[in-house]
C-alpha cells in the first residue's frame, strides 16, 4: 500500500542571508533512486563456506538525486523537492527524517507501507582493492501515471503564477532567470538515468507541458546518465538541456574516447544523441579532474583535480581579510595560502587575455581529436598526500554535480542559449552583470568535489565555500 507524501510542508533549505529576499532563486525538483549501504571492510575476499571477520561496518544513505539535493539545500536560496520511493518503516522514517532536517522536502515522495527500505551491501577487500555489491530493492519504481500525479499540484498555474515580481515588489538579487510575465513552477529538473522508459515518458510529458504553457524557456531539464550504460539512456539525452556523464558510463559505453573526457566529450557532441543546444558536463574522478563543453557557444573548459592547500603555507588576505578565492585572482589557492606555481589547488586549460586573469574560451573541431589533457591541468606537489585522503570518490561526483548545478545558476542558467527559446528576446546588459562565466562554474564545482572527496558526509560544505570567497551566506 502506497500513499503520497502530504503531511509535510516545504521547508526552507537555509535561512536566506539578509542580502536576498525571501524568494527562492533556485526551484529544483530531482528524481531518483534511495537506498541504504552498508560496506563491510574485509582482509581478503570471502571464498564460499568460509568464515570471515569483517574489520569495520559502516552505514550510509545513498542515492545520487538525494544526495545532490542535501548538498544544494546548504546553500542560501535554494528550494529543493526530492521525488522519490520511500518505506514507512522505522528506517525509512529516520531517512525522511534526516532528508527534511537537511532541507530536502519530500513532499512529493511516495511512500510505500510496511515496505523495507532499498539496501545494498558492499563487501571491499583490501587485499585486492576490490568490491563486491550486493543490492535488494523491494519499492517499485515511480510510474509515469504516478510521477504526473505526484507533481500535479506543483504543475497547476495557481500555485506558481503568485511568483512571478509585481512592478511593486522588491527586487531578487541576482535573479536566475529573465523577466517576463510567465513564470514556472521551478527552474530546475533533474532526473538520474534510471527506469529509462519511465524517465523517458517523465521529461517528454512535462516539456510538452512546459511548451504548452510557455515556460520551457524557464527549466532546466538535466540527466545524469549515471556509473553504468543503462540500455536505452541515450534515449533521454536529446530531451536534456544539460547532460552529466563521468569515466564509468564513458568506459562502458565508448571504450575508445574514454581516456579523456574531451575526446570522450567531442565524440558525443558529434554524435546525433544530443540537443544542439545542450550543455555537456563530465566529472572523471577526483584525480582526473572534470571538463565542460558548449555546444552552442563552442567552448571548451578542463579542469584537473582539486587539491587541499597545505597548513604550513601562509595565508593571503584580501583586503577585507577574507581568504582570497579562486573566483578573485589567477592563482587558485582558495581558503588558504597563494601560491604563483604549478601547485594550485587546480588550473584550467586555455589562456589568458591580454596577460589577464580571465581565460580565453577553447573552441573545438569535431575533426581533430588529438589530445593534450595533462597542459595546464597539473595538481602539483600536493598530490601524493591528497590521493592517500580521498575516501569518497562518489560523494564527489554527487558533490560536483550539485555543485556545477549551483553555480549555473548563478544567471547562466535558466536561459539562452542552453534551454529553447520559445519568443525572440532583447539581450540587456544588465543581464551580464554578476553573470558567472563557464570556467568559474567548473571551478566552483571542482573544488566543491574535492572538498567532498576528502569527508564523510556534506554538511558544512557550503559554508567552507562560502568562507572560501565564493559567496555571501
Amino acid at each position: 500500500m502506497a500513499r503520497l507524501r502530504r503531511d509535510t510542508q516545504d521547508s526552507p533549505a537555509t535561512q536566506y542571508p539578509p542580502s536576498l529576499t525571501t524568494q527562492p532563486t533556485l526551484r529544483i525538483v530531482a528524481s531518483g533512486t534511495l537506498f541504504l549501504t552498508h560496506t563491510l571492510e574485509l582482509p581478503t575476499h570471502p571464498a564460499p563456506s568460509t568464515v570471515h571477520r569483517a574489520k569495520s561496518v559502516a552505514k550510509s544513505r545513498g542515492g545520487a538525486a538525494s544526495a545532490c539535493l542535501s548538498i544544494l539545500a546548504q546553500f542560501p536560496g535554494v528550494d529543493a523537492k526530492l521525488v522519490a520511493s520511500l518505506s514507512n518503516n522505522d528506517e525509512g522514517k529516520m531517512i525522511i527524517d534526516q532528508l527534511e532536517r537537511e532541507g530536502v522536502s519530500t513532499r512529493y515522495c511516495k511512500i510505500w507501507e510496511g515496505a523495507s527500505v532499498p539496501t545494498a551491501w558492499v563487501l571491499h577487500a583490501a587485499d585486492t582493492d576490490q568490491q563486491t555489491i550486493i543490492n535488494h530493492n523491494p519499492l517499485p519504481d515511480i510510474t509515469h501515471e504516478e510521477f504526473v500525479t505526484i507533481l500535479g499540484p506543483l504543475l497547476i498555474p495557481e500555485n506558481y503564477a503568485h511568483l512571478v515580481p509585481s512592478p511593486n515588489s522588491p527586487p531578487v538579487i541576482n535573479p536566475p532567470f529573465p523577466s517576463n510575465n510567465t513564470n514556472a513552477p521551478f527552474e530546475w529538473l533533474h532526473f538520474e538515468g534510471r527506469s529509462v522508459k519511465t524517465t523517458l515518458n517523465n521529461v517528454v510529458g512535462i516539456d510538452g507541458l512546459a511548451r504548452e504553457r510557455k515556460w520551457r524557456d524557464r527549466c532546466v531539464f538535466s540527466v545524469d546518465v549515471g556509473r553504468k550504460a543503462r540500455q536505452g539512456v541515450q534515449a533521454l539525452m536529446p530531451h536534456a538541456d544539460v547532460i552529466f556523464v563521468n569515466v564509468h558510463y564513458a568506459k562502458a559505453h565508448s571504450p575508445a574516447h574514454a581516456a579523456t573526457p574531451r575526446s570522450y566529450l567531442l565524440s558525443l557532441a558529434a554524435s546525433s544523441s544530443v540537443a544542439p543546444h545542450v550543455l555537456l558536463i563530465a566529472y572523471w574522478g577526483n584525480k582526473q579532474g572534470a571538463a565542460v563543453l558548449s555546444l552552442p557557444t563552442k567552448e571548451y573548459f578542463q579542469s584537473s583535480g582539486w587539491v587541499r592547500p597545505p597548513t604550513h603555507r601562509a595565508t593571503s588576505k584580501t583586503p577585507n581579510n577574507r581568504p582570497r578565492s579562486v573566483t578573485s585572482d589567477s592563482v587558485f589557492w582558495a581558503d588558504g595560502g597563494v601560491d604563483h606555481s604549478s601547485s594550485s589547488n587546480f588550473s584550467l586549460t586555455g589562456n589568458s587575455r591580454d596577460s589577464g586573469t580571465d581565460p580565453v574560451s577553447s573552441s573545438y573541431d569535431h575533426d581533430h581529436e588529438e589530445d593534450n589533457d595533462s597542459e595546464g591541468t597539473e595538481t602539483g606537489d600536493n598530490v601524493t598526500q591528497e590521493d592517500e585522503d580521498v575516501i569518497d570518490e562518489i560523494g564527489a561526483q554527487e558533490a560536483f554535480i550539485a555543485g556545477m548545478i549551483f553555480a549555473l545558476t548563478r544567471k547562466i542558467l535558466p536561459g539562452e542559449p542552453y534551454t529553447p527559446r520559445l519568443s525572440a528576446s532583447v539581450h540587456s546588459m544588465n543581464e551580464e552583470k554578476g553573470k558567472w562565466r563557464l570556467e568559474e562554474c567548473l571551478k566552483f564545482a571542482t573544488e566543491l568535489a574535492g572538498r567532498k572527496a576528502t569527508r564523510r558526509g556534506w554538511d558544512g560544505l557550503a559554508k567552507e565555500m562560502s568562507r572560501a570567497g565564493w559567496f555571501d551566506g
